[in-house]
């Protein structure tokens, strides 16, 4: 019997509702710490930024891309360029933003 704990998923590009998405953030909170990514971001992979250029993302998936930016201190720049990210993900975003004084450059 092998105990092992889940501590990265790439939920990203999943037909998630955002409700849906808002659910699996909140499971990942009551984790506490244990739950590192939710978008698959990689130790030390973003030390040149995280980079999801034209992945057809949606609202749901900027949900998810929210909660790493703040649980993720690694992340200093984010390029969103060309999805489908509309106002309810530009909220959630927006707000991580705000606590997450780490990112210093946004392409959208």
């Amino acid at each position: 019997r092998v105990n092992a704990t889940v501590t990265r998923l790439n939920l990203l590009r999943n037909k998630f509702t955002v409700d849906g998405a808002q659910l699996l953030v909140e499971a990942a909170q009551a984790k506490g710490d244990q739950i590192k990514t939710l978008i698959g971001i990689e130790e030390g992979q973003t030390s040149t930024g995280l980079r999801l250029v034209s992945e057809h993302l949606g609202d749901a998936d900027a949900v998810l891309i929210a909660f790493d930016l703040r649980v993720n201190a690694t992340v200093t720049s984010l390029n969103l360029y060309c999805n489908d990210i509309g106002n309810v993900g530009a909220e959630d975003l927006a707000g991580a933003l705000r606590v997450k004084a780490t990112v210093t450059r946004l392409d959208l």
